[in-house]
């Protein structure tokens, strides 16, 4: 009887438990703020290893944690989330773009190709090519990839141009918003205290 008690407790409050976490949660998106990012960034080809996130201060103040990449060849791509994607394919249909918060110190054209159920290898006819504009500060673009199919895999190719590229964030969902700098985040909860 206490086995069959065990059973139903496990059945009834553990099953569902299980099923939501291995639930696909939606489109990959990368903000560097936590250090288990970097696992998803170490399938590249002519960079340096990464193996640390970055803290940065803006023009305007705001600080920020952003991925580092060193080209140190002619070719430099990575496959965010891995050759084998440590997420689950994604409807290109529901998921038009590509969203990056990134900084660099010269303009370059970068590509973005992808791999879907349908076609599982690297074209030209599955690529996306995207002038990237130098800046002081970060900018934030958006790559209308027009992807079909549920996506399997994408990497991005960074150009050759940059010996320094500075990622913010990657995401599928939208552009991803920085937060304040924290004295100005201070200064307005003291001016919220003082109201209540």
């Amino acid at each position: 009887m206490k086995k069959l008690i065990v059973v139903v407790f496990i059945g009834i409050f553990c099953f569902p438990m299980l099923t939501m976490a291995r639930r696909d949660t939606g489109p990959p998106e990368w903000t560097f703020d936590n250090v288990s990012d970097l696992t998803d960034w170490r399938d590249n080809h002519d960079l340096a290893p990464v193996t640390t996130i970055t803290k940065v201060k803006s023009p305007n103040g705001v600080e920020r944690n952003v991925l580092r990449i060193t080209p140190i060849g002619d070719k430099p791509y990575v496959y965010p989330g891995g050759a084998v994607p440590s997420w689950e394919p994604f409807s290109g249909y529901e998921n038009r773009a590509i969203y990056l918060g990134v900084k660099v110190g010269k303009t370059d054209i970068w590509q973005i190709d992808y791999i879907t159920s349908k076609n599982i290898e690297y074209s030209e006819r599955q690529s996306r090519s995207f002038t990237v504009n130098a800046a002081n500060d970060f900018i934030d673009l958006k790559f209308d990839m027009q992807w079909e199919g549920m996506i399997r895999g994408f990497r991005i190719h960074f150009g050759s141009k940059n010996k320094i590229i500075d990622i913010d964030y990657v995401s599928l969902l939208g552009p991803v918003t920085t937060s304040q700098p924290p004295k100005k985040l201070a200064t307005t909860w003291g001016k919220v205290k003082d109201l209540l």
